[in-house]
């Protein structure tokens, strides 16, 4: 998982919307932060070569996005879609 997490340090720290969140692994998964709240979570399906989306909704509940891809299409998925990140207060 490791390798995984620095891969996806590297694309978030390089994508202009992605930059201002955090990535950390928490077991399989790996979440995007933003100061200490989740956003969202990407967690590895069956052949761990994919990965689905699942994002915080209203601060309530996880609502997983009707996708699975690589790592990098999930993470582009999220860039092109920045309202999976963001909610209201």
């Amino acid at each position: 998982m490791k390798k995984v997490l620095e891969e996806a340090k590297r694309r978030i720290k390089a994508d202009k919307v992605l930059a201002e969140f955090t990535v950390s692994a928490e077991g399989d998964e790996l979440h995007l932060l933003k100061g200490d709240e989740s956003f969202a979570r990407l967690i590895r399906v069956d052949d761990n070569a994919r990965w689905r989306i699942e994002y915080f909704h209203n601060l309530k509940r996880w609502e997983q996005i009707d996708f699975t891809g690589s790592l990098s299409a999930c993470l582009e998925l999220l860039s092109e879609s920045p309202h999976y990140l963001y909610w209201d207060r």
